[in-house]
């Protein structure tokens, strides 16, 4: 194998060409000719099936009608029978007259007898051969089992009756009815009526499946009715017939057979078809042979034109081929070259042209991202100062109006506080100390515009104090605490502020005993802050949403998929908002 191998890299190429056109004509050619003979083979197969079914069934339905006319005729002649049988002489002429009309009318009746339960009989076509008594016989027995039913027999031998015109055994089966007196119900005697097997026959002519094909009868307990001479038939086992209708596959005598049966509902009895799988195949090898031709015609065209291409319009195509590979595994540095002028070339120039135009577009979504991550964290910062400023301005405004001196002092120290730690001279983290200090003269601001409406506690763990955070983590937090919980409260609300460190974690969490959210509202925020998808009871441009929205985005962007937000809600019991960083950020 490495020798061919070696041998194949060695050849010029005008030869890998011939070889490789050769075997891609040969994919085709055993692709179309595995998948279109084995089409063919079960289309066969499949078309054979529905054959066979077809047979089964129209020879069945045509042997029910014939029984069933049968049937009826058996009736009709038996309640006959009942009501002229009063011992007479002349009773017994008409029954005998009624017998010959019924054989003169039916050509497939062999021979009708009726046996009386005193061992007389009146016979049309058929005779007694012996003096056993009839009572002794199996027709009569089964006969007498069930009184108000006909039986079918389908071997008549060991019986001491035969017919007028010598039919074999193998000839005729048998219908039974016992005859009852219609007042008491007593059994006054037995019918007896054979029928010839080409009603059969007939029937099997009309569906023929093949030269090769032929059908035979069964009946209930497994017994031939009807075959035609054939040695296959005696080799079918019973036990195949079992179960459902379908169709078997067997091996007899060194063939293969596909073999279909159906029993009638109306008297039990198996229609079976046989057809040789040989003789479906004759058409299938014909049809390989055929395509055979074809495919070495074929390959032999194919190699006459494989002489004639230039080896060196695979050298710039592989080349191309070579660059697309590096290029899908993410290198783009790489240029086509060619020094030609043809097809080849004008394509390698468009593919560098769309791999200059990719990097251009790739730079700058990534410069575009870069700018409205940067620009959305500066809105969240900023957007509270206006706002804010205006209600602070507004609460000195009114307190210098209603009171002097220390109030005003500190409410204006802890403006001055605010602005300072907002600003942070331009910096993005800050250490939870000083994002506390900043908590504090913010709640303090917030305490002295509403009085006694707010009270509020902030507990923070000195050994979290040096920990780095993005500023203002907490702002938004306490501003929908205030607006969204406390405003909206009757009396004084409380507002914790919680900074503890669990394990490896810190813990900051917001807490308030306002107004609450319901489970719908409280399962929005809390998707909100965990993945960052907004939800559509909260809108677009709702303040909460807002605030919230790039509380989350702060932390993605600082503590990737490390960090955990929960939020707690009851109505109009409080809210608790938990955000869970890693412990020890310095620097």
């Amino acid at each position: 194998m490495n020798n061919l191998l070696t041998g194949f890299k060695t050849t010029r190429i005008r030869t890998k060409l011939i070889l490789s056109q050769v075997f891609i004509a040969l994919i085709p050619f055993v692709l179309v000719g595995v998948v279109g003979i084995s089409f063919s083979v079960r289309e066969a197969r499949k078309n054979v099936a529905q054959r066979t079914t077809q047979t089964v069934t129209q020879v069945s339905r045509t042997l029910d009608i014939y029984m069933e006319d049968l049937d009826k005729l058996v009736y009709v002649l038996a309640d006959e029978i009942a009501y002229r049988d009063n011992g007479s002489d002349d009773a017994e002429k008409m029954i005998s007259t009624s017998m010959q009309n019924v054989m003169n009318n039916y050509d497939e009746i062999a021979g009708i007898l009726y046996a009386y339960s005193d061992d007389r009989y009146i016979s049309t076509g058929m005779t007694r051969i012996s003096r056993d008594p009839f009572q002794k016989e199996y027709w009569y027995r089964i006969a007498l089992e069930d009184e108000k039913s006909l039986h079918r027999i389908s071997t008549v031998t060991g019986r001491n009756i035969t017919t007028y015109v010598g039919y074999s055994v193998d000839d005729v089966f048998s219908i039974v009815k016992a005859v009852c007196d219609e007042k008491t119900g007593q059994v006054k005697g037995v019918l007896l009526m054979d029928i010839d097997h080409g009603i059969i026959s007939s029937a099997i002519s009309d569906s023929q499946i093949g030269n090769e094909g032929f059908v035979f009868v069964l009946d209930e307990n497994d017994h031939m009715v009807y075959t035609p001479i054939n040695d296959v038939v005696y080799r079918i086992s019973p036990s195949w017939l079992a179960g459902e209708e379908r169709t078997i596959s067997a091996r007899i005598s060194g063939g293969r057979y596909f073999i279909r049966f159906k029993t009638s509902a109306r008297t039990g009895w198996k229609t079976v078809s046989v057809i040789s799988y040989d003789v479906l195949m004759e058409d299938i090898n014909r049809m390989i042979g055929i395509y055979a031709l074809m495919l070495i015609a074929t390959l032999l065209l194919v190699q006459l034109f494989s002489l004639k291409l230039s080896d060196n319009i695979t050298r710039p195509i592989k080349s191309l081929r070579d660059i697309m590979r590096k290029t899908e595994e993410g290198d783009l540095s790489l240029r086509f070259e060619s020094s030609s002028r043809d097809e080849v070339a004008d394509l390698g120039l468009s593919f560098n042209h769309m791999i200059k135009t990719i990097e251009q577009l790739l730079e700058r979504v990534r410069l575009e991202e870069d700018q409205k991550r940067k620009a959305e964290l500066k809105i969240v910062q900023e957007q509270f100062k206006p706002h804010f400023l205006y209600n602070t301005l507004d609460t000195i405004n009114w307190m210098a109006r209603e009171h002097k001196a220390m109030d005003i002092v500190k409410l204006v120290d802890a403006l001055t506080s605010v602005f300072r730690i907002s600003l942070s001279r331009g910096k993005d983290y800050i250490t939870i100390k000083e994002e506390v200090n900043y908590i504090r003269s913010y709640l303090y601001v917030q305490k002295t515009r509403y009085e006694d409406k707010l009270v509020f506690d902030v507990d923070a763990d000195e050994e979290c104090m040096s920990t780095m955070v993005p500023k203002l983590i907490l702002q938004p937090l306490l501003e929908n605490a205030i607006y969204h919980g406390i405003k909206l409260k009757r009396g004084t609300g409380h507002i914790t502020v919680s900074v503890h460190r669990q394990e490896d974690m810190i813990c900051m969490a917001v807490s308030d005993d306002g107004k609450g959210m319901d489970e719908g509202t409280r399962h929005s925020l809390q998707n909100l802050l965990r993945t960052g998808a907004r939800k559509e009871d909260i809108a677009p441009d709702d303040n909460q949403s807002f605030g919230l929205y790039y509380v989350r985005e702060r932390l993605q962007l600082r503590y990737a998929d490390n960090y955990r937000v929960d939020v707690e809600s009851r109505e109009d019991v409080g809210t608790t908002i938990s955000i869970f960083i890693p412990f020890g950020g310095e620097g």
